[in-house]
């Protein structure tokens, strides 16, 4: 007898047809993965399992503490990290509204422009709540 999954199989596909699109659509992306709160990961794009569970977790609990440091500071919400480094930049995002919690982790090289990067990051957040909504 095996396990039960551990997420609902229509969340798994349209998160992986959501990432393909962004991932796709998004000039410089490395790789990017849809986390759960506690880290595990739900669907990935352009990442080897080895590598994108470890993303996952790591982007999951960045994200834990973006929102511990902006409750901290009295802010209101957290609604991205941004980690830029010469080679490149590694983002992390919430995605509001959704149970279990879920974050976004996208992974970009030095190509992809941040503006663009963030504004489509966020339209496939959004496109991810409104089809696990409805």
């Amino acid at each position: 007898m095996s396990a039960p999954p551990r997420f609902a199989q229509r969340l798994v596909e349209v998160s992986a047809q959501q990432l393909a699109k962004f991932g796709s659509e998004t000039p410089g992306i490395a790789l990017a993965v849809l986390s759960s709160g506690d880290g595990f990961e739900i669907a990935s794009h352009r990442a080897d399992k080895a590598v994108s569970a470890k993303i996952a977790a790591m982007g999951s609990s960045l994200q834990a503490l973006s929102e511990a440091i902006t409750r901290e500071a009295g802010l209101k919400d957290a609604r991205r990290l941004i980690i830029e480094s010469d080679n490149g930049c590694v983002l992390a995002m919430g995605i509001g509204g959704t149970n279990p919690s879920l974050s976004l982790v996208v992974v970009a090289d030095k190509s992809a422009s941040l503006g663009h990067l963030l504004w489509s990051a966020k339209i496939c957040c959004t496109s991810i709540s409104r089809a696990i909504a409805g």
